[in-house]
């Protein structure tokens, strides 16, 4: 079953449930805030996270950009702390913390010993709440975030998804890229940034995950506090903010996008849009794109790699948010093997698509995702990750053996339908190739 994070009418609702000899936590504070914790017993540790449904998508106009700038700025110092202390809060202590920007989501995490659970509580939670936004620090921020920016620009797969993220939600906000463009960092001002930090984090919007030595009634109490020191809602029984609800989203248009670069090497995609989170044949998905791309004995590796020696990475993918995914197919090429390898990836899929995969293909591949899945688990930081990722995107966290018992019901005809169905969609091709007039590899 799917187990409702999100009661609704009851912010005060609590939710308790095992697994696998651990115990998940569930609660709303008064403010708003929601808490979910996993205790997993016989370790020492604590993985922890303050999320925002807040992300590169969120932006308005005169905004763009500001969403991974402010992530940046957090860590620069709040009322009490300056940068240097709130980063030698954690290092002094052998822990370690960090953040990242989604499309879709902001996240600030640490990962402690128990016994210094206390002081990571605080310190994420004076971050989020006590932010100066010091106009100085900022500007020095903006040419780091300008040299991030750059070197992304530099890595030609980061431009190859960028790229294709770009075509595959084309006319939404989720093409924009997440960090902005050098553009719209250069433009964005400290009110823009001021703005844009009052109207999206607010403690209705505020996720805290955990996982690992942590007590959920200790936490509880360890995130009211900060909360209130930094003056956030306590009270007032403010309902959390609902998860996001699709956005209308155009139907999807057949692209051809060819990026030039001064790169040795062609980066090529291949795909569709596939499915939005949550869909019910999801499960089939996630073994279409393994039995794809996933490892030496997937389709993808043996007949470009193994069979044609045309690559040495290839893979498939299926990235997801509310409204639909994107589904597709990579491989890193020589620049005149980009064509052969297109037509490889759509026979391979073809191939798929009607035939399906074989009986033993299929069970060497539901062993290999149930273990992925599994072992992936394994680790505190892991466990806190989906807790919030479950939260922020479906507000459904379905427990891990339910997971493992629906990947192994998909049968073959369950994988035939989902490549079929993906097949017959609009195809994206998206290449970043060398920008030389002669190619090395062709003279």
């Amino acid at each position: 079953m799917d187990l409702p994070c999100l009661p609704g009418t009851d912010p005060k609702s609590h939710i308790t449930f095992e697994e696998d000899g651990s115990l998940i936590e569930r609660s709303v504070l008064p403010g708003g805030t929601r808490i979910i914790t996993q205790q997993v017993p016989a370790t020492r540790s604590v993985a922890i996270a303050c999320w925002l449904p807040v992300g590169s998508r969120d932006e308005t106009e005169g905004h763009y950009g500001a969403t991974h700038y402010l992530e940046h700025l957090l860590f620069k110092g709040t009322k009490t702390r300056t940068a240097l202390q709130l980063a030698n809060a954690f290092e002094e202590v052998g822990g370690m913390s960090n953040a990242s920007t989604s499309k879709d989501y902001t996240n600030y995490y640490a990962r402690v010993l128990s016994s210094d659970l206390p002081m990571a509580v605080e310190t994420l939670l004076d971050m989020v709440t006590s932010s100066v936004i010091d106009p100085e620090q900022m500007a020095l921020e903006r040419g780091v975030i300008l040299e991030e920016l750059a070197a992304a620009e530099d890595d030609p797969m980061d431009v190859l998804f960028e790229a294709y993220s770009s075509v595959a939600y084309a006319g939404t906000a989720l093409a924009r890229p997440v960090g902005g463009t050098p553009e719209t960092v250069k433009a964005i001002t400290r009110d823009g940034i001021w703005e844009h930090y009052q109207r999206t984090y607010r403690s209705e919007n505020l996720v805290i995950t955990a996982a690992g030595d942590v007590d959920h009634a200790t936490l509880c109490a360890l995130v009211t506090a900060g909360l209130e020191r930094g003056g956030w809602a306590t009270s007032g029984d403010l309902t959390p903010k609902a998860r996001r609800s699709p956005d209308a989203i155009p139907a999807a248009q057949a692209a051809r996008l060819v990026r030039s670069k001064d790169i040795e090497q062609a980066q090529v995609a291949v795909g569709t849009r596939s499915l939005p989170l949550g869909d019910p044949d999801r499960w089939a998905m996630n073994v279409m794109v393994s039995i794809l791309g996933s490892g030496m004995t997937s389709r993808l590796f043996q007949e470009i790699r193994e069979k044609r020696g045309l690559a040495y990475t290839t893979f498939a993918f299926n990235h997801a948010y509310t409204e639909a995914g994107a589904f597709g197919m990579y491989a890193g090429c020589k620049p005149h093997n980009t064509e052969e390898i297109e037509k490889v990836m759509d026979q391979v899929w073809a191939e798929l698509a009607e035939n399906g995969p074989t009986e033993a293909e299929l069970q060497r591949i539901l062993g290999h995702t149930r273990g992925t899945m599994a072992l992936g688990m394994e680790d505190n930081f892991a466990r806190m990750y989906r807790l919030g990722r479950s939260e922020i995107s479906t507000g459904n966290l379905t427990p891990l053996s339910e997971q493992l018992e629906a990947v192994a019901h998909v049968d073959v005809d369950d994988v035939k339908n989902i490549a079929a169905r993906l097949y017959e969609g609009p195809r994206f091709n998206v290449t970043v190739q060398t920008n030389r007039t002669t190619s090395p590899a062709t003279n």
